[in-house]
């Protein structure tokens, strides 16, 4: 794989997109600078590119209008929060009446981010010490030909990291999209993205709590918490959780925004259909997306019958597993049966259930899309319940 250059001056921006896998990267492919209308630069003009041959042809001749590249994950009004993580994608579209390119390429720097990926077909490498890492394709570019009905290709499941500094950061890259004919000529369609200027504003916890508590009271369990201060705090999420680790919202509460004096809050849930040991915690979310969370608070529940509590997920996709929280008032077994809409029987499960709540797990892989009802029968083989299940 190559290793691109970014150098940035007053002037100029050398940029390199290679398309095509490298068969010794001791040469170097001296690249033909491009400049666009608005004086930045595409190529090396003499600046030497490591890492290419003059076989591989990093990319056209000159720039084309053919080639749209469009990076999102990064804020609308480009301020972003120091050390925060972004995920993005690139989309680089073949324009042309008829798209018929091949290979796909791009480059991405910022002067002061940090690059990772989990997708095999980006790379992430050291790029110097004024900018970090670099992001770009993989050393064997992904084939995609583009066609009218599917002219795009996407680059996915790229993080950055925001600079750790407050201050200003420049966004930098370029996308490729090549015939695969292994030479650089017109037929190839390369752009350079225009530079995004970031504001990165300082981190700051978005509140700092004096105390959280989560407290039952008949079928109610009340949470209650006080903030010391707020820093441009939005709103609290209230989550709860059966086993301490999955939570999932279950209510929010609107903040006071910055504020040095103590406030309290109180946010109440109907535990009616709860039992057993059920998990609590407080997220604090600010206007900018930075978020914490408290420490857990737990109640113990008393069941006043067997119950499914909760189904997740729901709706699921197929080929998803169902998980199904049971409240019993007593050890045993249990029957789960899923219906389709004419009555048909199309999975039974039997479980052993212990007193309180029970994570169970029930495998739909089999089933095909369509609305399902889920029964349940004790150990007496009395209907407990009934749910809609929905597979989408």
């Amino acid at each position: 794989m190559r290793k691109s250059l970014f150098t940035i001056s007053a002037a100029a921006l050398l940029i390199a997109v290679c398309t095509s896998s490298i068969t010794n990267t001791k040469k170097v492919h001296k690249l033909t600078r491009v400049t666009y209308t608005d004086g930045s630069t595409l190529g090396g003009g003499g600046f030497s590119q490591t890492g290419c041959t003059a076989a591989s042809g990093c990319h056209g001749t000159k720039a084309s209008t053919l080639t749209t590249g469009v990076i999102s994950g990064l804020p609308a009004n480009n301020i972003v929060t120091a050390g925060a993580t972004y995920t993005l994608s690139v989309v680089i579209t073949d324009i042309a009446k008829t798209p018929t390119q091949k290979n796909w390429g791009f480059d991405m720097a910022s002067t002061g981010g940090l690059f990772t990926s989990t997708n095999t077909n980006v790379m992430i490498e050291p790029f110097s010490t004024d900018f970090g890492t670099e992001a770009h394709h993989g050393t064997t570019p992904p084939k995609h030909t583009a066609t009218a009905a599917a002219p795009s290709y996407t680059f996915d499941k790229i993080v950055w990291t925001a600079p750790l500094t407050p201050g200003k950061d420049t966004f930098t890259y370029a996308c490729n999209a090549a015939n695969n004919d292994g030479a650089a000529t017109t037929k190839d369609h390369p752009m350079l993205g225009t530079p995004i200027v970031l504001t990165v504003n300082p981190s700051t916890t978005p509140v700092t709590l004096a105390s959280f508590d989560a407290t039952l009271s008949a079928n109610t369990v009340a949470i209650s918490w006080t903030t010391a201060t707020e820093t441009n705090t939005d709103h609290f999420e209230i989550e709860r959780s059966f086993d301490g680790k999955t939570f999932a919202k279950v209510g929010t509460q609107k903040a006071s925004g910055t504020t040095s004096s103590s406030l309290s809050y109180t946010y109440k849930d109907n535990a009616s259909s709860l039992s057993g040991l059920v998990y609590y915690r407080l997220k604090s979310i600010d206007k900018s997306g930075v978020f914490n969370y408290s420490g857990i608070k737990t109640v113990t529940i008393k069941a006043a019958k067997n119950l499914i509590t909760s189904l997740y997920p729901n709706p699921l996709k197929s080929g998803q597993t169902i998980k199904v929280n049971y409240a019993s008032l007593k050890a045993g077994n249990v029957s789960f049966d899923l219906v389709n809409t004419l009555g048909r029987k199309v999975l039974s499960s039997n479980q052993a259930v212990t007193v309180g709540n029970n994570n169970i797990s029930l495998s739909v892989a089999h089933l095909t899309s369509g609305v399902y009802y889920l029964s349940v029968n004790d150990g007496t083989n009395s209907l407990v319940q009934k749910e809609t299940i929905v597979i989408q």
